[in-house]
């Protein structure tokens, strides 16, 4: 009976999405018995580091770690399966923008991003985080996750206006590992915290530091750090640098608090959690009683990037013909 279950299931490859520097993501449809699709995103890891036990390690570990993390605001992965062709994640499908995207149009129409929707974007990033910061194993041992690549481009804006931390690839769960088992750089050198640059072990603070690179983009339009080769890169990043002078002078003496506590050169300087960085955002749009909500990312998504709420294929003529719904049980990623 389990094996039979198993074989009711294909996905069919619709679109290349994007590729990084580890694998390629496709926009797919999972298919099922009497016409049953549902769209989701396949994750596959490049053929050349299929072979690494070190990549395909960090594969299976975010396929198992983010299953177990279910929040509005982190993508959900739902299935990890072999195929010829190697391990590959079947994951939620965010129709939408990354927040990478997002700041770039803003930055190439010298337009701001409007602070509510900034601070709003930044609350919801750090809720999201804040969960998986706090997460349990079943004995009721913290975990103690940390993402370890925070940035704008693992952040996905759905078109309903929710935003979702995603691509936990070199996300560590600190409880279980040593500080030797650390020591390999993973993500982005703008971002980082400085002992996370300097290959010391880390912990949630890391992740509060790039939130907060994050969050001072969001505001500014430009990155806390912007140097000119690799070299410099990990040099201002291991000493902390942030370029104050690019933050626009009228920012309010609230937001100025919120990033000077979430880019401290000290870990012990920053937010004592994730919960409590979350929160102040969450004051600053909400005091007067009225802030910001999905509704409004949402409606501001509607009329900044239109295309993306166009139809982009025609319906089915007759949504429960069945006459065709018996598909292989065949899986296909490429």
């Amino acid at each position: 009976m389990l094996q039979a279950i198993r074989d009711q299931t294909t996905y069919r490859i619709v679109r290349k999405i994007a590729a990084g520097g580890m694998g390629t993501v496709y926009e797919a449809l999972q298919q099922g018995v009497v016409g049953f699709e549902k769209t989701v995103a396949v994750k596959t890891l490049r053929a050349e580091l299929s072979t690494g036990d070190r990549f395909v390690k960090m594969f299976i570990q975010e396929a198992k770690l983010v299953a177990a993390l279910v929040h509005e605001n982190i993508v959900q992965i739902y299935q990890l399966a072999l195929s010829d062709e190697g391990y590959f994640i079947v994951m939620e499908y965010v129709n939408g923008l990354s927040l990478h995207e997002f700041i770039q149009f803003h930055r190439a129409t010298d337009t701001p991003v409007p602070r509510a929707l900034a601070v709003f974007i930044a609350s919801r990033i750090a809720r999201g985080l804040a969960y998986a910061h706090s997460r349990t194993d079943q004995y009721g041992r913290a975990l103690q996750i940390v993402h370890r690549d925070v940035c704008p481009k693992n952040v996905l804006i759905t078109t309903e206006g929710l935003p979702k931390v995603t691509d936990f690839g070199v996300a560590v769960v600190t409880a279980y590992v040593g500080e030797e088992e650390l020591q390999p750089l993973a993500g982005k050198i703008i971002f980082m915290a400085p002992e996370q640059a300097a290959g010391r072990k880390v912990d949630f603070r890391a992740d509060i530091f790039a939130l907060g690179a994050v969050f001072f983009e969001l505001l500014s339009g430009e990155r806390i750090r912007d140097p000119d080769n690799p070299d410099v890169a990990y040099a201002m990043a291991s000493s902390g640098t942030v370029e104050w002078d690019r933050l626009p002078k009228d920012i309010p003496r609230e937001l100025w608090d919120i990033l000077e506590k979430c880019l401290a050169l000290r870990p012990d300087e920053r937010y004592e959690s994730t919960d409590a960085l979350a929160k102040d955002l969450e004051f600053y749009i909400y005091k007067d009683g009225y802030g910001p909500t999905i509704q409004a990312l949402e409606a501001y998504m509607r009329k900044q990037f239109a295309y993306l709420y166009q139809a982009r294929r025609a319906p089915p003529q007759d949504l429960f013909d069945t006459r065709d719904s018996e598909v292989t049980a065949t899986v296909v990623i490429g």
